[in-house]
């Protein structure tokens, strides 16, 4: 037989399991949605290694780099870019 406090522990964990996957998915989603970021998560957002995204910066995809040295991208720039391609 279970106890009111057992129950009470049971459904706190429950809780706690639906608020950490809501908040996951929430943090994914803000991510997802940023348009400048770094250069790997650019690469992960078109399905590219990063070798392949050296490579169209190359070509002329456009860049952000930074004097510290850091580089980041405009998904939506990276994005233009592309169309230009498209036949």
């Amino acid at each position: 037989m279970t106890t009111i406090d057992e129950k009470l522990i049971e459904w706190q964990k429950e809780n706690f399991n639906d608020v950490y996957h809501t908040m996951k998915e929430a943090l994914k989603d803000v991510k997802e949605e940023r348009d400048v970021v770094k250069q790997k998560y650019c690469a992960n957002y078109f399905g590219v290694s990063v070798n392949t995204l050296k490579s169209w910066v190359h070509m002329g995809c456009p860049e952000i780099r930074l004097e510290s040295g850091m580089v980041l991208y405009s998904k939506q720039g990276v994005r233009k870019w592309l169309l230009q391609y498209q036949k």
